[in-house]
């Protein structure tokens, strides 16, 4: 019988340091999870002795964790927060013990950060058999997170698709934070921040107006949004900056030109992965930590997003060309028509 993590006393897996690979040099670090952790928990017989290089390369691809360290710019952010840090996961899709390995060195990861804010943005799950199953390996990740100021959360597709009643109560009993189109005025270093959570768009849950409720335009916001695609319903509210997932960064990504995959995004493919600015505030689209349906990357490594933020002034006319997605609605592929040929006349019987 299979061994699952429902216990919260379950021992976690992933804290050997042996398994980090940190590179100082540059501006990212790539964090890999040791196969001795994995053996000990896949009851799979192991690949033929031929096929074990490429096992291995394509265990590397969904298993070692990149840091990405990026300046946040936030519109109207104080002075006095300039550097404040905060860290970013999403999409853990926690469908076998292999995906709670890597939360758990996740866990580990932002810890050692030590940063005063922590995001989650949905997709914590695929379905409601895997969440019935991790729900308590979850929730023993999720509260050893130990943040200067809190983890706030919003929901994904994935979540509601499930049981997200019994998702909310476990992240309840991990001290987070659920914002559902709520939102979280903070004082932070003698200034006002606002967490603004806007439930999942692709659930038809998403109301930015309730979440903004009592914000002021002019007030300095981070806004969790676990797609991308909900810019377009809260552009108008003035978002500070937004953070989001769902795509899993196109799961296929190629040099210089990105996904070749077809775009699920309305907003458009560039809003795939990492810092891309929309109108007059920027959107940071996380790669997850899980897979969903097809358990593959290439060249699109799990991610932790650590951030710093920083001041955003950009005026109007600074605005860089096509960054606007309009018109909202994509325009429908038009079908090829060919010319036209006169019909055959019928004979008439």
């Amino acid at each position: 019988m299979r061994r699952t993590r429902e216990s919260s006393s379950y021992p976690p897996s992933a804290h050997c340091s042996t398994c980090s690979r940190i590179d100082p040099d540059r501006s990212s670090t790539r964090l890999a999870i040791s196969t001795a952790h994995l053996k000990s928990k896949s009851l799979k017989a192991k690949p033929p002795l031929p096929l074990r290089p490429i096992h291995r390369m394509w265990r590397r691809t969904i298993d070692a964790v990149e840091v990405s360290n990026i300046a946040l710019p936030v519109r109207a952010l104080p002075a006095a927060l300039k550097g404040v840090v905060a860290c970013q996961i999403s999409d853990f899709h926690l469908d076998m013990d292999e995906d709670v390995d890597r939360l758990e060195l996740a866990v580990d990861v932002i810890n050692r950060e030590k940063p005063e804010f922590v995001f989650l943005t949905g997709d914590y799950f695929s379905g409601p058999d895997t969440m019935r199953r991790y729900v308590g390996a979850f929730q023993h990740a999720l509260k050893r997170l130990h943040p200067k100021v809190g983890v706030y959360a919003v929901a994904g597709n994935h979540d509601h698709w499930s049981s997200f009643d019994t998702i909310a109560a476990a992240l309840e009993a991990a001290s987070v934070d659920l914002l559902a189109n709520a939102n979280r005025p903070l004082k932070l270093k003698g200034e006002d921040l606002t967490i603004v959570g806007i439930d999942d768009l692709w659930s038809r849950r998403a109301e930015p107006s309730r979440a903004f409720k009592d914000v002021a335009p002019d007030a300095s916001t981070i806004v969790l949004a676990h797609n991308p695609d909900t810019a377009l319903y809260a552009r108008h509210l003035s978002p500070g900056v937004m953070l989001s997932g769902h795509t899993h960064g196109g799961v296929v990504r190629i040099p210089f030109y990105g996904s070749p995959l077809r775009s699920i995004l309305r907003i458009g493919k560039q809003f795939y992965a990492g810092l891309n600015l929309y109108e007059d505030f920027y959107i940071y689209t996380n790669r997850g930590l899980g897979t969903f349906w097809v358990r593959i990357r290439i060249n699109c490594r799990p991610e932790i997003s650590r951030f710093s933020l920083t001041q955003l002034a950009l005026p109007k006319s600074e605005r860089r060309p096509g960054t606007v997605a309009e018109p909202v609605m994509q325009p429908r592929r038009r079908r090829r028509i060919g010319p036209m040929r006169p019909r055959k006349a019928r004979a008439h019987r």
